[in-house]
């Protein structure tokens, strides 16, 4: 599935679906600083508040840019691993230059980004990052 496919598919509402292709091109452009901006100040993200999730991935990005990575390519996956009950559909970045692989899966509720956490069965390992 085409990540522009899977976007139409969880993001129910147009404002929705601009607001998420908003914040996978932060991720797209390793820019933590557009995702601190993006996201709920409020809301947790993979179990953290939003600034430690925000510090972890400057640390992530940061890796990838010591692998030469400038931008990370997107594509999409289904998760089939721990986490999951069900297989979910994940969205895949890739290093254009590594060519190691980030996978993120974001829930929704009600229309609204409600977490983002890690997918580690379709992601490398990166120094810094923890294996769940």
């Amino acid at each position: 599935m085409e990540a522009q496919q899977l976007v139409h598919k969880i993001a129910t509402t147009e404002e929705t679906k601009s607001y998420l292709m908003l914040v996978l091109d932060a991720f797209q452009n390793m820019d933590y600083h557009k995702l601190n901006d993006l996201l709920d100040e409020e809301a947790y993200y993979e179990d953290m508040k939003k600034t430690a999730f925000i510090y972890k991935q400057m640390q992530i990005f940061k890796e990838l840019r010591k692998k030469e990575d400038t931008y990370l390519n997107l594509s999409t996956n289904i998760c089939t691993g721990c986490l999951c009950n069900d297989p979910q559909p994940v969205f895949v970045f890739t290093g254009n230059n590594s060519g190691l692989k980030y996978a993120i899966i974001i829930e929704f509720t009600e229309g609204e980004i409600t977490d983002i956490y890690r997918c580690s069965e379709q992601s490398d390992w990166l120094d810094g990052m923890m294996p769940f």
